[in-house]
């Protein structure tokens, strides 16, 4: 089992974590409605283009379903992910989708194939800043010309998660994704995730105070023309 694996068999047993990333929680479904909001506008040329289209550490699929939801055939759609559960979590999310037990940084898809390649709280989570870099080069090998790479993280650190690595700039030049684009969203989750009722109303309000974001889209076009 590898340390990724760990970390995330340790918070399935942890009722508390549970409880606070419960897709029932209004805070969390607030955060994940934001964030598949600027995802569906940001990526819109390249689902509109053709081409394959990747999720790495795809988890149970939730943003493969969303696609598949928004027009996007499943002959087009990718995952990978570590966890054999997750992928057939993936898999029964979004029928149809090629989803495959896989390691972000050694990705099995060749050089220029996907027109479009989301990274959704994976980079965080992997064991080094050289894996960091390595899945970030890879997600930039796989992408065709004129393709997107998506990448959605914390851009503040967690102290209270040491399970987490914050992505840096520097990381993302090493793997050569330059020139990028970027956007702040997502409030605090803490305090999202305590709105219970008051979510609908305060939630929208809150994610307009930019010390409240605490992540980031950064986005990347591959040179050349689909």
């Amino acid at each position: 089992m590898t340390r990724t694996e760990e970390v995330y068999s340790r918070y399935s047993r942890d009722p508390r974590k549970q409880r606070a990333w419960g897709a029932g929680n209004p805070g969390n479904v607030a955060i994940r409605q934001e964030l598949l909001a600027s995802v569906l506008e940001l990526t819109a040329p390249a689902l509109q283009e053709g081409g394959d289209v990747l999720d790495v550490g795809c988890g149970t699929g939730w943003l493969l379903r969303a696609l598949a939801d928004a027009g996007v055939a499943p002959a087009r759609l990718c995952g990978v992910d570590l966890q054999e559960s997750r992928v057939r979590a993936a898999r029964a999310a979004a029928p149809g989708a090629r989803i495959e037990v896989g390691d972000a940084t050694h990705l099995s898809f060749d050089d220029a194939s996907c027109a479009l390649v989301t990274m959704i709280t994976v980079l965080s989570s992997l064991p080094s800043r050289d894996a960091i870099r390595a899945a970030l080069a890879e997600g930039r090998r796989v992408l065709a010309p004129g393709g997107l790479l998506l990448v959605y993280e914390p851009r503040i650190p967690n102290p209270l998660n040491r399970n987490t690595r914050l992505l840096r700039d520097a990381d993302l030049d090493a793997a050569g994704i330059s020139p990028r684009q970027q956007r702040s969203l997502t409030v605090l989750p803490g305090l999202a995730r305590r709105l219970g009722y008051l979510t609908r109303s305060r939630y929208a309000r809150l994610a307009r105070v930019p010390p409240l974001r605490t992540h980031r889209v950064v986005w990347f076009r591959a040179p050349g023309t689909p």
